[in-house]
């Protein structure tokens, strides 16, 4: 079973255990948003009626934007949020990216409903315990993680899996080659290799990694699909405050407080089916 359908089967269980809270409202920036340079205009989210939210990354991607233009969202809020998760199972972007913001936002729901208390994260660098001698694989480029680990010293080989993204580099290697990762023992992945579907493509090649981090804003899922895989960190984001956190999507603002940074290892992570108990 690949990774898509795994996390669609993970939701199930928790529907047949538990009543999930239908859609309050899906919030999606519009292309006049990201040409305006909006901070946090590259994210949408979906947030049920109890308060649960999912972030879902969109970024620059035409192809999105397109098919978002021809969407009425009122109809889209309307649908059970079990529905909308089998949409991560779907081709096109847009619907992968609408089915992991409500993977995500269920997510979020039984994490309160089960109490689980999520470890701040201190700085992904430091939640990875990066030395002297690592070497670090980055897959997506992380601008503030990169000026971070030059500063350190450590050597850096950052994949891209678009060529118009390449660009010299002076103090560390960026490629669209992937088998490099195998130089590395501490990587970093983007959340949205989920998203794009190449999460499974890029862990063929980090078997000498001795740690994986998934990390992101959108990295808010239940980890279990994931954990089962060579990841063993995520480092995600998770609202704190709902309607704080629309007021400022909507306008485009930095989240602040109404978001927290979390940190998910693999070796505490008590599962989805002592979640689901704890949460009955």
């Amino acid at each position: 079973m690949d990774i898509s359908q795994e996390f669609v089967e993970l939701i199930k269980r928790i529907d047949n255990k538990l009543e999930i809270p239908l859609v309050d409202k899906i919030f999606i920036p519009s292309q006049s948003d990201l040409n305006k340079d909006r901070k946090k205009a590259n994210f949408g989210a979906i947030k049920l009626t109890d308060g649960s939210t999912g972030i879902f990354f969109i970024g620059l991607d035409k192809e999105f934007h397109e098919i978002a233009q021809h969407r009425d969202l009122g109809k889209l809020s309307k649908e059970d949020p079990v529905d909308l998760t089998l949409r991560f199972n779907e081709e096109t972007l847009f619907d992968r990216t609408i089915g992991l913001g409500a993977i995500n936002a269920i997510s979020h729901f039984l994490f309160t409903r089960s109490k689980f208390q999520f470890r701040p994260s201190n700085h992904i660098l430091k939640d990875i315990n990066v030395q002297h001698q690592d070497i670090i694989g980055m897959v997506g480029y992380f601008p503030p993680l990169v000026k971070k680990i030059n500063s350190m010293g450590n050597k850096l080989i950052v994949i891209e899996l678009k060529q118009e993204l390449i660009k010299e580099a002076p103090h560390f290697e960026i490629t669209l080659d992937a088998t490099k990762l195998t130089e590395c023992n501490k990587i970093i992945c983007t959340s949205t290799t989920l998203i794009n579907n190449t999460l499974e493509d890029i862990l063929h090649f980090t078997g000498n990694a001795e740690i994986f981090a998934l990390i992101g804003p959108t990295a808010g899922f239940l980890p279990d699909p994931i954990f089962k895989r060579k990841v063993n960190i995520i480092g995600g984001s998770i609202v704190n405050n709902s309607e704080v956190f629309f007021k400022r999507i909507i306008q485009g603002e930095r989240w602040g407080d109404a978001v927290s940074k979390f940190l998910l290892m693999k070796t505490n992570y008590p599962g989805i089916k002592n979640l689901i108990n704890l949460a009955k």
